[in-house]
C-alpha cells in the first residue's frame, strides 16, 4: 500500500501544471515606509539601488517590474530579487533584464524579510 500511494504521490508532483499570467497588486502595505527604490535604464538592462529607510536590515527583497500600456494600466509583472542583505541606512544594487524598448515600465518594493537590528 504504501508503495503506491508514494507512487501516486511522484507523479501528482511530475504532472504538467498551467499557470496563467499573474499580476502582482499584493505586497506589504505602505512599503514606502521601509524601503525606497532608485531605478535608471540603460540598453537592456534596468537597474537600481533599494535603499533601507527601517530599523532592522532587510533580507530576501523582492520588487515587481511592472509592464505598463499607454494608459499606465499594468499589462505583465516580473519579481526582481534583490541579492544579500540591505544594511540598515544603507543601499544594495539590483538589474534585471528590461521590457521592450518604447514599453512604459514601473519598479516597487513587494516584500523583504527583517533581520536582527544591525549595527549600532
Amino acid at each position: 500500500m504504501f508503495v503506491k500511494s508514494g507512487v501516486l504521490a511522484i507523479l501528482i508532483t511530475m504532472a504538467p501544471v498551467t499557470v496563467s499570467a499573474q499580476t502582482y497588486s499584493y505586497g506589504i502595505e505602505g512599503i514606502e515606509r521601509y524601503m525606497r527604490v532608485e531605478v535608471g535604464k540603460k540598453g537592456p538592462i534596468v537597474y537600481g539601488y533599494v535603499y533601507n529607510l527601517y530599523g532592522n536590515q532587510l533580507d530576501r527583497v523582492r520588487l515587481v517590474l511592472e509592464t505598463l500600456d499607454a494608459s499606465g494600466k499594468q499589462t505583465s509583472s516580473t519579481i526582481i530579487y534583490v541579492l544579500g542583505i540591505v544594511p540598515v541606512g544603507g543601499r544594495n544594487y539590483f538589474e534585471t533584464p528590461a521590457p521592450p524598448a518604447g514599453t512604459k515600465y514601473r519598479v516597487r518594493g513587494l516584500s523583504f524579510d527583517p533581520v536582527g537590528r544591525g549595527a549600532s
